[in-house]
């Protein structure tokens, strides 16, 4: 992840960026395969590259989100030379919409 960053073009949001637990839509699932829950974590991670592939085509090379960003988003981030800021409060989050825009 970049240290210093010049010109930056600045990505503010509040998404969920975490996968580890399973999420579809708050719902319980009982299976008696351990394939089936690979299938569903591994469909997890493939919807959590999409969000970051989209966030990222955006042009940004900061992103700034106020809610925690787990390994995966931010390994995905800092490959793609983008730096990733995780809990961010509200006061600066206005901020920073007012100075950027």
């Amino acid at each position: 992840q970049p240290k210093v960053l010049k010109d930056a073009k600045i990505l503010v949001a509040n998404t969920a960026m975490d996968t580890d637990k399973i999420k579809i839509f708050g719902a319980r699932i009982r299976t008696d395969s351990p394939a089936t829950l690979a299938a569903i974590e591994k469909a997890e991670r493939e919807k959590m590259i999409a969000k970051c592939k989209k966030i990222i085509s955006h042009g940004c090379n900061c992103f700034i989100n106020r809610q925690l960003i787990y390994n995966l988003p931010e390994q995905f981030f800092a490959d793609n030379g983008v730096m990733a800021i995780e809990h961010s409060d509200f006061d600066g989050m206005e901020r920073l919409g007012l100075v950027l825009g």
